[in-house]
């Protein structure tokens, strides 16, 4: 008989995959912020 994983193991996983999202966005938006600043100090 297959085991299936439980909600709490669903909402686990979610929140780890959310939790990753957010930080890259917010590591983008930096980067981003950080290469505007250095083109516009180099133009």
């Amino acid at each position: 008989m297959p085991t299936y994983p439980s909600p709490f193991e669903y909402l686990l996983a979610f929140g780890l995959v959310f939790a990753a999202g957010v930080l890259t966005s917010v590591a983008l938006r930096q980067y981003g912020d950080k290469i505007r600043r250095e083109a516009t100090a180099h133009a």
